[in-house]
């Protein structure tokens, strides 16, 4: 059994990537392709990506698979594969290579979710990683899955928030509790995206147990807050004992950097 305490042993924050999906659009990736099949026709930009957020000083790259679920034809094993490798090769023996999924909706019964998850597995990544997931239902399903496809994985279940009101933050601890109360050492409950980081930082905190793995988004498309301000939440996130802390949408290399440096002085 392993857990994420025995991938990185100590009490040092670690630091966790920034944005692949917004940062493959930047570089000229059509909106409405789904960007996992940038692992096939564009590797060259994922690697650059993956790259650009290890010199940033992550020590966690996730696989360019979020959006794997959106690809029904015969490229997508493929592209989630090659999204593995990718981020393996990128990572070198330096940082861990996570597995990541959408997890919204996964109570629906698909046997794509299966293959994706499968193919994560056998392709070796370090930990797993569901995110996004909007109800109750799709946390068990997600545990259900690593129970039966990767048992010898740590796993992280990240909620999010959606429109801020108090039932969407009733929504998310519900999600949370589902995870911690699963009694899985295995498996984590964590936070992905939100509505942006003062979101992510007040759920985080008003957990008990504190959620430990954190990783807002920068803020509402158009409202985007700036690096300084991510910085901010990198320290205030880690004295309040998160550990595992990143960057989702509109998280760029240098927000990430800014994000490493605040808790490296810290």
């Amino acid at each position: 059994m392993v857990t994420l305490g025995d991938l990185f042993p100590g009490g040092d924050a670690v630091l966790l990537d920034g944005a692949m999906g917004s940062a493959l659009r930047d570089a000229g990736w059509e909106t409405r392709r789904p960007t996992v099949l940038a692992n096939l026709d564009a590797p060259e930009l994922v690697g650059g990506v993956h790259r650009a957020h290890r010199a940033a000083g992550a020590r966690v790259l996730a696989t360019n698979t979020f959006s794997a679920l959106l690809v029904s034809d015969r490229r997508g094993p493929s592209a989630v594969r090659e999204g593995v490798r990718i981020a393996r090769r990128e990572a070198g023996r330096a940082a861990r290579v996570a597995g990541t999924v959408a997890a919204f909706g996964l109570a629906v019964d698909d046997p794509q979710l299966e293959e994706v998850v499968g193919i994560l597995v056998e392709e070796g990544v370090d930990l797993l990683v569901f995110e996004t997931c909007n109800k109750v239902e799709d946390a068990a399903h997600a545990l259900g899955l690593r129970r039966r496809l990767a048992p010898r994985l740590p796993a992280v279940v990240c909620a999010s928030t959606t429109d801020g009101s108090r039932e969407d933050w009733q929504r998310v601890r519900e999600v949370v509790a589902c995870v911690q109360g699963a009694g899985e050492p295995q498996a984590e409950a964590g936070l992905n995206c939100c509505r942006g980081p003062y979101d992510a930082l007040r759920i985080a905190l008003s957990c008990e147990p504190v959620l430990r793995w954190v990783k807002p988004s920068t803020g509402l498309p158009g409202d985007r807050v700036a690096d300084d301000v991510m910085a901010a939440f990198a320290i205030t996130a880690r004295r309040g004992d998160a550990r595992f802390i990143g960057g989702c949408c509109g998280t760029t290399s240098r927000t990430l950097g800014a994000m490493g440096r605040a808790l490296g002085d810290d």
